[in-house]
């Protein structure tokens, strides 16, 4: 059984500070330091959209699996009623709100599949997602990711009693670590399809457990743009069953469907640990968090330098560096600059300063431009007409 605990202390990056922010980007003598976010479910309260819920054309019965009488769903009778959003509404034990679709007699069943998607609207390090069903546990599904909003779906994970002819995936059921030359490869599962318990049966998911390099996260890129989405679909491909829906009649037909009360995911707002708050800004249009950035970065991740913070290449803080950006050095005659790699390689300095003042010029506004000269104020002044004394030959 996965452990949230034994996680933990392997991927501390990510769980590092769960009950809390880290207080500062700076430590008490001002040097930057990394910094995260505080750990949070960031599906709860999103809605959801689903391709497929029961009661949607009208009242329709359902027959759970092990009870004798059959329940009505109708998405006009708030009693009834079991949409999309109920899995991200508060946790409840008792599955007392759960999203429901329709039944195998309705013609959901495989190939048909049922797509659940969440927009988080926002780029989050993911640590683990739980699933919690109301019906039995799938045969068969899918968890699938953007890394950013516009991105491709991409695979995350993939759960079945036949991962091979399913998904076309080898088995990794029971392995601490995974052989694998990809590290970034969605991994199929088979542990969790059994059709027991009924109800009330958990899925986890986590993103770097069993994946090689995940002790060196900081350094490795692949396995940080892995754990990163910013929305999550989960596709459900094939019922469990008793195995008498080809022979029971409308009765067990009525008794297969797919149904979900909780969904969960632990994660962080992405800050590329160069913030320790994410807030939604006052007249924000767009309904989504942004990181509250420090360490003269900017973004809604944190992801790039301030326009005057480019004299070396972006990067997000590490245990071992902040990876501050470093202000360029524009002599007070620009307000922006770019980061230049050749300049880099050539000085040490990468920062290339835009739209220099005051009639200078040069990678630091260094210099006076063409036809200009430094006056006696130190100031650069037009050269025609210019006494003999300042003439230049």
């Amino acid at each position: 059984m996965w452990n949230p605990a034994l996680i933990s202390l392997c991927f501390g990056f990510l769980f590092q500070n769960v009950h809390g922010q880290d207080e500062n980007c700076y430590d008490d003598q001002g040097t930057p330091k990394v910094c995260l976010t505080l750990f949070m479910n960031p599906a709860l309260g999103k809605p959801v959209e689903a391709t497929n819920t029961c009661g949607q054309t009208g009242p329709t019965e359902y027959c759970p699996v092990g009870q004798r009488t059959c329940k009505v769903c109708d998405s006009t009778d708030p009693g009834n009623s079991h949409p999309a959003n109920f899995i991200t509404d508060s946790y409840d034990f008792y599955g007392r709100t759960w999203w429901q679709s329709d039944t195998m007699l309705e013609g959901i069943r495989y190939p048909v599949v049922v797509n659940l998607t969440i927009d988080l609207k926002k780029a989050y390090d993911i640590t683990y997602m739980t699933l919690r069903f109301k019906s039995p546990r799938p045969d068969s599904f899918a968890i699938y990711k953007k890394t950013a909003p516009g991105s491709d779906w991409t695979p995350y994970q993939f759960f079945s009693t036949s991962c091979q002819s399913t998904y076309g995936k080898q088995d990794v059921s029971g392995r601490w670590l995974i052989q694998t030359s990809e590290p970034n490869e969605a991994f199929c599962k088979s542990e969790y399809g059994d059709i027991f318990p009924f109800s009330n049966g958990r899925i986890p998911f986590s993103t770097l457990e069993g994946r090689p390099g995940a002790n060196d996260f900081d350094n490795s890129p692949v396995l940080q743009e892995w754990v990163t989405a910013s929305a999550i679909r989960i596709s459900l491909t094939r019922m469990n069953t008793l195995g008498d829906e080809d022979f029971g009649g409308d009765r067990a037909l009525k008794s297969y469907y797919y149904a979900i009360s909780d969904f969960e995911i632990g994660a962080r707002c992405k800050c590329n640990g160069h913030a320790n708050e994410c807030y939604l800004p006052e007249n924000q249009v767009a309904d989504h968090e942004v990181c509250r950035c420090q360490h003269n970065t900017g973004g809604v991740n944190c992801e790039k330098c301030l326009p005057l913070y480019n004299d070396r290449p972006w990067a997000g803080a590490a245990e071992s560096s902040a990876n501050e950006c470093q202000r360029c050095e524009c002599n007070g005659k620009a307000d922006r600059c770019y980061f230049d790699e050749n300049l880099y390689q050539t000085t040490g300095r990468g920062g290339r300063c835009v739209d220099c003042r005051d009639n200078t010029d040069g990678p630091q506004c260094e210099r006076c431009k063409d036809n200009f000269v430094r006056g006696a104020n130190g100031e650069c002044e037009s050269a025609t007409p210019v006494s003999n004394k300042m003439r230049i030959y």
